[in-house]
């Protein structure tokens, strides 16, 4: 195994495990629930859809999400 640092809006895939540090999640590691892209908020990608768990792809890779570093775990 090793990880894969994401750098695109495409890197993520429904299913895949992401190791995240941000202001909730210190490297743990998650599941992704699913991807959504839509017009209007671009790619979100959801952790949780019980817990409403979610962060905006477009706004991490231009570093103003609250996701400081996301990486894949392959």
């Amino acid at each position: 195994m090793h990880l894969e640092k994401v750098t695109s809006l495409d890197s993520i895939k429904t299913g895949d495990t992401l190791i995240i540090t941000g202001d909730t999640l210190k490297n743990k590691p998650v599941k992704v629930y699913a991807v959504k892209v839509s017009p209007a908020d671009g790619t979100e990608i959801i952790i949780s859809k019980q817990k409403n768990s979610f962060f905006n792809l477009g706004m991490y890779l231009e570093g103003k999400s609250w996701v400081k570093d996301v990486m894949i775990l392959k």
